[in-house]
């Protein structure tokens, strides 16, 4: 469950990665917790109209309802998190 403070309708969390979750609103925005030593959870949220999540090690990604995928957070030699999805 999202800790104290954190406010929304949920309807899906992500818990992964290395200290941190994200979870999903009903009005398609994006709660963020825990470490964000690589801006992986931003602690104002994400906001847009995504309808799924996931949170890797140092990396957040989510689908938005037109299909296009966003990704923050570490973004080394892997290519994990790719600025423009």
């Amino acid at each position: 469950a999202p800790p104290d403070g954190v406010e929304g309708d949920f309807v899906a969390i992500a818990a992964g990665g290395e200290h941190h979750s994200i979870a999903l609103r009903r009005d398609g925005g994006i709660a963020c917790w825990g470490d964000n030593s690589f801006n992986q959870a931003p602690p104002a949220g994400v906001a847009g109209d995504f309808v799924a999540i996931a949170a890797g090690y140092f990396h957040s990604l989510a689908l938005r309802r037109d299909g296009r995928v966003a990704c923050w957070g570490l973004n080394d030699d892997d290519g994990q998190a790719p600025p423009g999805g």
